[in-house]
């Protein structure tokens, strides 16, 4: 072989070797751009449509935190005045069904174990229970929380005269 044929066959190869990396260079390239992930790809092409989307999804997601329930109803009740001797009705303010509920009268007033122990509950009254106020109990910081009272007709498992213990507020 001469030393020209060696000299073209070795620019050959060299020319092959630098096509091969322009081809391999090219592919690395494309292969970086296509791993971007699809939201970064956006925000450095479109940045105005990358934040407006996120601030859209803010402004839903605010308006649905700050907008109110209106169908959750709060039900008030006014504190009815309590004297000794004065005659009652019972009720249930914060039963979801006021109207068919019983409420337990107990021995002492705000015993916690009555809702477990039957021996705690003197007995249970149905709401619209005709009842006479006898004594008060203070707890909690709150005067009068609880009313000593004394069923005035028999029903349910309530004797007439009997004596127990309820909330001031299921007074009417």
């Amino acid at each position: 072989m001469s030393e020209e044929n060696k000299n073209e066959t070795i620019a050959d190869a060299v020319e092959k070797v630098a096509e091969v990396v322009e081809d391999v260079v090219e592919t690395e390239e494309e292969a970086v751009e296509s791993s971007v992930p699809p939201l970064m790809k956006l925000k450095e092409e479109k940045p105005a449509v990358f934040f407006g989307g996120i601030a859209g999804i803010l402004l839903v997601l605010a308006f649905f935190m700050f907008s109110g329930d209106d169908d959750k109803v709060v039900r008030q009740f006014k504190q009815t005045a309590v004297s000794l001797g004065g005659t009652y009705t019972l009720r249930a303010p914060n039963a979801l069904d006021g109207n068919n509920v019983s409420l337990k009268i107990l021995k002492i007033p705000g015993q916690m174990s009555a809702f477990d122990n039957k021996d705690d509950v003197t007995c249970s009254a149905p709401v619209g229970t005709s009842v006479t106020v006898r004594g008060f109990q203070d707890a909690f910081g709150t005067s009068q929380m609880f009313v000593q009272v004394e069923i005035n007709q028999e029903i349910a498992d309530c004797r007439q005269g009997v004596k127990g213990w309820t909330l001031k507020n299921n007074l009417k």
